[in-house]
């Protein structure tokens, strides 16, 4: 009997329990919002730890669209600062809010240990977003191209032609490619914080994120009070027009590698290899054997010289693949393929066929936030850099922004932007995408930036460096006095 009564006790205790973890780890309200976005918090559609605070819900934007939101509490012990907002990258690309990705982005809070919840959600028209579009059929005939020896521009024309096809398919279906630009980002970002009710909030950005991001500082909306910008990708770059200089900067990096990373190989050996390797590819193509990530059967491949170039480009992507550039450009150059070619090649194969970047809305993003591209301006940048000319000589007349439909953004995106608000950049030495020089021409415009160019890496600092993770944690804790980590020190 006397068990009995103690059990009775405390099961009210276990309750009260509850319910205080439960409100202290507890998400915003939603609230009515001027532009008529609606939040509704319901059942996550992924499994989760019982113990773990996790909250689902859906943002129902003006124009139609249904975006998925994630809300991960800080531990009520850590949180001393405003929700963080994640701006993902692509454009195009989902965050990963599914069951199968979930769960990582799980251990990912707690490795990063932020002092405040973070706020996950989809981008209009991509991953979870309601409608989402996407063009499956184009990803079918890469794969098939891959194993192609048809001439170039007949791969480039039957590309082309997929697009094209897909194109119609989802206009008859009701997709307006003039939706998708980072101003429409930038909005639905806006009505997220709205919904909420968030007074003060901040922002993290990572590549195209980042775009999205300074449009947002831009606008100087209220409440934003720090910002940590990732792998640079500002709005002014016209990433078409960049495009041959990047394929150029990153071999020419390749050829550093030793010279940075302290390997034993000397710039000229590793020159030498590159272009014994770029001379053979020419000549006649390697065909290797790698997987179907999809279909887990064997897929043939064959890489010419500008396959060749977009390896090495790759390569500089993770500071993992950046340790095996002289090993991956000593194997091409002999023709003998091992285990560091197969593996960087079998990576780009997965990248080149995943489903996770929509096609379609990648497109409407760049050729509306970029603008038009004169055929005497592209020519002009190939004259520039004559290591990748060849490489790059049909791009501009088989470019999906030749015809592809946009909205006419660019002008309004390329404004000035002044903005006082305490901002970290983060860069990576070769990133061959979003470079350092971004980073640093983005940061002469704020009076309030600091950026840090971490040696050595790629891109997506804070994924690659533990010194980087401290540096955010140490921003996010006084962002307009962070206190330096010791990994910094000089």
């Amino acid at each position: 009997m006397i068990a009995f009564r103690r059990s009775l006790l405390a099961l009210p205790l276990l309750l009260l329990l509850g319910w205080s973890w439960w409100q202290l780890h507890r998400p915003p309200s939603p609230l009515p919002t001027a532009d008529g976005s609606t939040l509704t918090w319901s059942e996550c559609w992924f499994d989760s730890p019982w113990w773990r605070p996790v909250h689902c819900g859906w943002l129902q934007v003006p124009d139609g669209f249904r975006l998925p939101v994630v809300y991960l509490p800080a531990w009520f012990w850590r949180r001393h600062a405003p929700p963080v907002i994640y701006v993902n990258g692509g454009p195009g690309a989902a965050t990963g809010l599914d069951d199968e990705v979930m769960p990582a982005w799980l251990d990912w809070v707690d490795e990063v240990a932020w002092p405040s919840d973070l706020i996950l959600y989809d981008q209009r028209g991509v991953g979870l977003s309601r409608p989402a579009f996407d063009c499956p059929e184009v990803r079918a005939v890469r794969k098939v191209l891959m194993a192609s020896t048809a001439p170039l521009e007949a791969q480039y024309r039957r590309l082309a032609e997929v697009q094209h096809r897909c194109l119609a398919r989802l206009r008859a279906s009701g997709f307006d490619p003039q939706r998708f630009h980072s101003l429409a980002n930038a909005d639905d970002v806006l009505s997220l914080v709205g919904a909420l009710g968030l007074p003060r909030w901040r922002l993290y950005g990572v590549s195209y994120g980042t775009r999205v991001v300074l449009e947002l500082m831009r606008r100087n909306p209220p409440g934003l009070e720090a910002v940590v910008l990732d792998s640079v990708y500002p709005p002014e770059v016209h990433a078409e027009e960049q495009d041959a200089w990047l394929l150029q900067r990153a071999l020419v990096q390749a050829t550093r590698v030793c010279e940075l990373l302290d390997c034993e190989l000397g710039r000229a050996r590793l020159r030498q290899w590159l272009e014994q390797a770029m001379a053979g590819m020419e000549a006649r193509s390697l065909q290797l054997s790698l997987m179907d990530p999809e279909e887990k059967t064997p897929i043939a491949a064959r890489f010419d010289a500008a396959d060749m170039a977009w390896l090495v480009f790759d390569a500089q992507y993770d500071w993992h693949k950046l340790l095996q550039l002289p090993a991956l450009l000593r194997e091409l150059a002999e023709r003998r393929p091992g285990k560091v070619t197969f593996a960087i090649a079998q990576d780009a194969l997965a990248a080149e066929l995943a489903d996770d970047v929509s096609d379609p809305v990648a497109n409407s993003v760049e050729c509306a936030d970029n603008g038009s591209l004169q055929e005497q301006e592209f020519l002009r940048q190939l004259q520039q850099f004559p290591l990748v000319a060849e490489i790059k000589r049909l791009d501009w007349r088989f470019g999906p922004c030749r015809w592809w439909p946009h909205a006419p953004v660019a002008q309004r995106l390329r404004r000035p932007l002044v903005s006082a608000v305490p901002t970290l950049l983060l860069a990576g030495e070769f990133d061959p995408v979003t470079p350092p020089e971004w980073a640093e021409r983005t940061a002469a415009q704020l009076p309030e930036g600091n950026l840090l160019i971490f040696a050595g890496m790629g891109h997506g600092v804070l994924d690659s460096d533990d010194c980087a993770v401290a540096a955010t944690r140490a921003f996010w804790r006084d962002p307009a006095a962070p206190q330096v980590p010791a990994c910094l020190d000089p």
